[in-house]
């Protein structure tokens, strides 16, 4: 334990780093021209040294202009000589060079007669350089508390903009902060503002600039923002992965190694509505949950609200993540892609004459080391298709296969600009996990021989789409329409068949089982923003869902267990407003109803959330509301082999509507470099359902519909994060200390701890920047799950002569595995490809210490009882992975 700690800790060393702000001064250039205009100086010295120069093709005259040369000068010195031949002037802010006729700069002397005051402007933030827009950033007005943020689509409105020369603020995780100094000109049409990817060293120039933070997190009560871009620098097993990212969050837990999907506050990955580009995603897992199904190279922004979340969205309990997908490079051709010990990665951008582009990116894994040993860890069998040693353990003989697994997913997005109002895009996904894991048997004796054989194949997948039109009708008024498909499936084809032979008689018998899960979800959403005033904002909008979801479920081909097909619609209104009665105090108040077909009723669900900020730096943060879940995934508990899930449709009496009501209060202390935040939360969670055959007579008839069993719960906890921001060293450090209970009455009196609760757990995570090498780690401590020990077993002859085995169980999740905790760094490299190109080398080392952390526990019936064996999760486990693209 004293070892795992020190190592957790040696990745947070406190560095003490003096950042500033870069300057003309500090910006030193060493370059040479000849035979160039002035138009080609001033963009190759935007490009060589990440600035972005503002001028009017009119003002720059392109004659070419006599030989160049310049060596360790200051930029201020260069364009002062720059200008000065052309009869312009200049004017640096931030990292933005304004570049006018002498005369039409507006100076200090001229601020003062604004000829504008107390009006609104709009537009779009982009990204500089491929084009995209870039959701959810911060416009400010600088030296005021006057601001917005983005929509999905990149606009904002800012209204009581005090006057036409103030300057702007624009801030985007993961990007270098913009400043906009506003002339009377520029605010007579629509913003375009381009943001810079954060700053990177390059070679023969020395800037001395902060390091962009890697997430935000205190903006909104429980809403987390994290740059896709940026999560490579983390260590990963295998893949960049989006969801184990925000497993690192606390709130978030992080000690699920054998699942990539978010439990979140004491919920589960089902209560979680999981949005890519409006569409909703069932399942978000590949290889049996070690990956999120969620290609990183194809997403643009991604937003979690943990709780408390706002009207607009509703049919989960938990959480929801809202993923934006990439629309491409609007600007260029790009290509790139990732190659790692796990997978092979490619994504192309196409643009469209400037109006659009074309996204696809594809990832599918192959059978090397690190997913063998991954697969491997996750089954019993890993030998040969037809075993030449059979070894005997007892009366039992062990067989051994190899089987064939690989998972994929493809990604696709077109986006078009119809007019400067009307954006179509048309957004496609699909990833599937395949594993084939049959085997034959042939085993020849002296006295018996045994022959036959086992199918099993298991595949599970998604498919979803959607067909997007956003129209902006007014500076005050927005509108997203919507149409969306989402397919889950999940199949498992198991079935055993042996044949054994002796002298006195031949034997034939055949078991298995035979699982289908599929879901399909039709929906139309309508969203419409309507800005009142700066101090008000309106939301409203309708969405229609109409689900069919079956599920089959048969044993040894005959006995049917379950055999359900539902179809259900839920039809939801909502209206919420975001009110600033007055500059500290902000509140978003909202309704949502939901009529569901199926019970016939209508579910209210106020919300309801307020931020205060109590001075500069510290801000007072709380939420209420209450949210109904129609389409479930239950849990199917099996003791001996391990629970399974499927989904299925709510119906009001063995499967009840089920109902959480969120509680939240939290505070928060910034300043420039550093982020204090603390939340607590209580959950009361009703209309739980669970199926179990653990109550189920031996021998009968029996009506497999009578074993679902309602229960109801409670999640409550605290959770603490201290960010460093920026500066090469950045990180946080999570703490969460947490409780969930769960009542099914069938289990008996009283309250028992969920599978998924967790006391305690505590997370590191560091980044350090040294020239053009990224270093990291990440530490996890938890302490152990809860689970459902036996106390025995026996072996009973069926009236039809057939054996089984049975345990006797002790109490619902009555015992905890022991603790979890688990140290990974990583180290990134990146490089220059050509002119445009850029490349990165990647190294990772999971585990570092080799913890055996235990996954979960099998049970067996043998001679001498009850055998049990501890299934761990993988040791010590490296990567490498190689990425690169064209610009």
């Amino acid at each position: 334990m004293i070892k795992a700690i020190i190592l957790g800790c040696c990745i947070l060393l406190i560095v003490t780093q003096t950042t500033a702000q870069s300057t003309s001064e500090e910006i030193i250039i060493n370059k040479t021209y000849f035979g160039f205009t002035l138009p080609r100086i001033l963009r190759d010295i935007s490009s060589s040294y990440g600035l972005d120069m503002d001028y009017k093709p009119g003002d720059v005259k392109s004659d070419i202009i006599p030989g160049k040369h310049y060596k360790n000068q200051t930029l201020k010195d260069v364009l002062d000589e720059l200008t000065e031949s052309f009869n312009l002037t200049y004017k640096i802010v931030d990292r933005q060079v304004i570049i006018r006729k002498k005369g039409t700069l507006i100076t200090a002397e001229e601020k003062k007669y604004p000829r504008k005051f107390d009006f609104t402007i709009s537009g779009i933030i982009k990204d500089k350089a491929s084009g995209e827009s870039l959701p959810f950033a911060q416009v400010l007005i600088q030296g005021s508390t006057i601001g917005t943020s983005t929509n999905v689509d990149g606009y904002f409105t800012l209204f009581n903009v005090p006057a036409d020369t103030s300057v702007l603020e624009v801030v985007y995780v993961g990007y270098n902060k913009k400043y906009l100094q506003l002339t009377p000109k520029l605010v007579s049409q629509p913003l375009i503002i381009e943001m810079v990817f954060q700053a990177k060293e390059i070679e023969g120039v020395t800037i001395t600039a902060d390091r962009m933070e890697l997430l935000r997190a205190s903006e909104q009560i429980s809403t987390i923002s994290l740059t896709p871009r940026d999560i490579a620098s983390l260590p990963s097993l295998g893949e960049k992965d989006i969801f184990r990212s925000f497993q690192l969050l606390p709130g978030i837990s992080g000690s699920n190694e054998s699942s990539a999907g978010l439990y979140v506050r004491g919920g589960t990955p089902d209560q979680n509505l999981i949005l890519y580009d409006g569409f909703t995603v069932y399942h978000q897992e590949h290889l049996f949950g070690m990956y999120s199904a969620f290609n990183s190279n194809a997403i643009k922004d991604v937003k979690l609200y943990k709780g408390g979340f706002e009207s607009k969205y509703g049919g989960r309990l938990s959480s929801v993540m809202e993923i934006i997908g990439k629309t491409g490079n609007e600007n260029q051709f790009n290509l790139g892609g990732d190659i790692s010990l796990m997978s092979f990665n490619a994504y192309t951008e196409i643009p469209l004459g400037g109006k659009g582009s074309v996204f696809i990116a594809g990832r599918k894994s192959y059978q090397g080391i690190l997913y063998d040993r991954i697969f491997d860890a996750f089954q019993e069998d890993n030998s040969n298709n037809t075993p030449q040693n059979i070894p005997v353990k007892g009366n039992r003989t062990i067989q051994s296969a190899d089987p064939n697994s690989y998972f994929y997913d493809l990604n696709a997005k077109l986006t078009y600009r119809l007019t400067t109002r009307d954006i179509v895009s048309l957004s496609f996904f699909n990833g599937q996990d395949d594993l084939d894991n049959s085997r034959e048997m042939n085993r020849a004796g002296s006295e018996v021989s045994i022959s036959g054989g086992m199918t099993d194949l298991t595949k599970w997948g998604n498919w979803g789409s959607s067909l997007k039109w956003s129209r902006k009708w007014s500076e005050k008024f927005y509108m997203n329409n919507l149409l969306s498909y989402s397919n889950y499936y999940s199949e498992r084809d198991m079935r055993m068949s042996r044949t054994i032979e002796s002298d006195s008689e031949t034997i034939t018998f055949n078991r298995g089982t035979l699982e289908d899960n599929d879901l399909k979800d039709f929906s139309w959403k309508s969203d419409m923003e309507l800005k009142t005033g700066v101090n008000n904002q309106i939301e409203f909008g309708l969405q229609a869902t109409h689900y069919d979801i079956a599920y089959d479920y048969i044993q040894n081909d005959t006995v049917g267990i379950l055999n359900i097909n539902e179809m259900g619609n839920e039809v939801s209104a909502y209206l919420q407003d975001k009110w600033q009665p007055f500059d500290k105090l902000h509140l978003t108040s909202g309704l949502r109803t939901t009529y569901y077909d199926i019970t016939g009723k209508f579910y209210v669900q106020p919300r309801f959330q307020l931020t205060y900020d109590l001075g500069s730096k510290i801000k007072l943060k709380g939420s209420w509301g209450i949210f109904n879940q129609f389409a479930n995934r239950v849990i199917r508990e099996d003791i001996m082999s391990g629970s399974r899930d499927f989904w299925i449709l709510s119906d009001g009496a063995d499967i009840p509507v089920s109902e959480s009501i969120h509680y939240v209060l939290g505070a928060s202390y910034e300043t420039n470099n550093f982020l204090f935040d603390v939340e607590a939360y209580h959950k009361e969670l009703s209309g739980l359902s669970e199926y179990t055959l653990r109550f189920a007579p031996a021998y009968g008839e029996l009506d497999y519909n009578s074993f679902f069993y309602e229960g109801n719960g409670f999640a409550q906890g605290i959770e603490f994060l201290a960010q460093k921001k920026f500066g090469k060293l950045t990180g946080w450090i999570g703490y969460t200390l947490g409780q969930v209970l769960y009542n099914f009455p069938v289990y008996g009196e009283g309250y028992f701890p969920a599978t998924h609760d967790v006391t305690h757990e505590f997370k590191l995570v560091s980044t350090y920047k040294w020239k053009k090498w990224i270093f990291a780690g990440t530490w996890i401590y938890a302490t152990g799950k809860p689970y459902t020990e036996p106390l025995g077993g026996y072996t009973l002859t069926l009236p039809d002569g057939s054996i089984e085995d049975f345990i006797v169980t002790g109490p619902k999740n009555g015992s905890r595995y022991p603790d979890y905790h688990r140290l990974d760094l990583s180290a990134n490299y990146e490089f220059p490809l050509g002119k445009t190109g850029i490349g990165s080398i990647g190294f990772s080392l999971f585990n570092v210490y080799n913890r055996q952390n235990v996954w979960y526990k099998e049970f067996e019936v043998d001679e001498a009882g009850l055998l049990e064996t501890d299934i761990n999760l993988l040791g010590i486990t490296p990567n490498v992975t190689l990425s690169l693209k064209l610009r």
